[in-house]
């Protein structure tokens, strides 16, 4: 099987000849090329670049877009500083009342922000590598989104001003049209991703994470535009005639939500470290995919090449069902600086699992 095989095989519930392994590798790839960390995420040539030469040296099977988290909310005219050896920072919130995202326009992804880097890097790594391997996206959830405008700790005040009855429901209403406008800029993004060759259209809502919010606030100001978002991808991806799988990640211990989670039309969720494997299973119900769920920093940045192979092994056994629907991966993104040769042992675990079960 060739790695996109293997990937669309265990997402389709069919056993494929091993275990998929896909890091989360992002903005870590860029010292590869040499370039810094700015030149990653304003370039999407470097991207694919870095991408290729991880891919070349490690053998997974799946490649990243994503890097950083603003380059849509840059669309809407948020500020941010660009450093040249770390991501970009928000310079002040974009709204600073809920009444001025009345006057907010839905962005073109294909002018606006930095959305067209990102578009760029799957137009390059399509070149090249051809249709070896698996492609992933990236999308910015629509409560992170709306959390960055307003900014993170205003946004969750409001929230929790809501659920006690200090804010009225003309500002629910209000908050309500602005996730559904994030949701239909993160929806049109994922469609121009899925005209250029993605295989997983990624949403990554972490804001979103039973760590800041309740579930019955998930339920009622994320769920339904995930639901929203993949249903677009899926709708675009059919009418293209594409096989497209859609990917949820939330960072943290997600026990309270991850039903929920399962409900949003993601065909793979992307689990914490702090989730064991086996609970999420549970949890989540059989029917959809996990991919995890290493520690980026404990085993994979610090760990030793015998630790990962120990623990991506523990994680194939605890994780993948007799139809597969399982990938290797990491709890979140790989740091900078994490040793190439502890990547390299999440595929050899994936082979020598494969050759104990034959």
């Amino acid at each position: 099987m060739t790695s996109l095989e293997r990937v669309q095989a265990a997402l389709s519930g069919t056993p494929p000849d091993r275990v998929p392994v896909g890091p989360f590798v992002g903005a870590a790839a860029a010292p590869l090329v040499g370039a810094s960390l700015r030149d990653y995420y304003t370039d999407g040539a470097v991207i694919a670049r870095a991408q290729h030469v991880l891919w070349q040296a490690v053998g997974h099977d799946i490649l990243v877009t994503a890097a950083d988290t603003y380059y849509i909310a840059e669309a809407f005219g948020l500020k941010t500083t660009h450093h040249e050896h770390a991501l970009p920072t928000v310079d002040e919130p974009l709204l600073s009342t809920l009444e001025e995202a009345d006057a907010l326009r839905l962005p073109d992804p294909e002018a606006d922000g930095r959305m067209p880097v990102y578009l760029k890097a799957l137009e390059e790594l399509r070149v090249l590598t051809g249709s070896e391997v698996a492609l992933r996206g990236t999308g910015t959830g629509p409560f992170s989104l709306a959390a960055y405008l307003l900014g993170e700790q205003a946004f969750l005040t409001l929230l929790a001003d809501l659920d006690c009855g200090e804010r009225g429901e003309e500002d629910r209403l209000r908050l309500h049209r602005l996730l559904d406008l994030m949701a239909d800029t993160t929806a049109a993004f994922l469609r121009a991703q899925i005209d250029r060759g993605v295989h997983l259209a990624y949403l990554g809502d972490s804001l979103a994470s039973a760590e800041m919010i309740s579930p019955a606030m998930y339920r009622a100001y994320a769920l339904p535009y995930h639901q929203k978002v993949f249903a677009s991808a899926k709708a675009h991806a059919a009418a293209a005639g594409r096989t497209v799988f859609t990917l949820l990640h939330i960072c943290g211990a997600n026990q309270p939500s991850l039903a929920a989670f399962a409900e949003t039309g993601a065909d793979l969720l992307e689990i914490d470290h702090k989730v064991p494997l086996a609970e999420a299973r549970r949890l989540a119900g059989p029917a959809i995919s996990l991919i995890g769920n290493l520690d980026p920093v404990q085993t994979l940045l610090l760990g030793t090449p015998e630790r990962v192979f120990v623990e991506s092994g523990r994680a194939i056994r605890e994780a993948r069902g007799a139809d597969g629907r399982f990938i290797l991966g990491s709890g979140c993104f790989v740091p900078p600086g994490t040793p190439l040769e502890n990547l390299r042992q999440m595929v050899a675990a994936s082979k020598t699992e494969m050759n104990a079960q034959r």
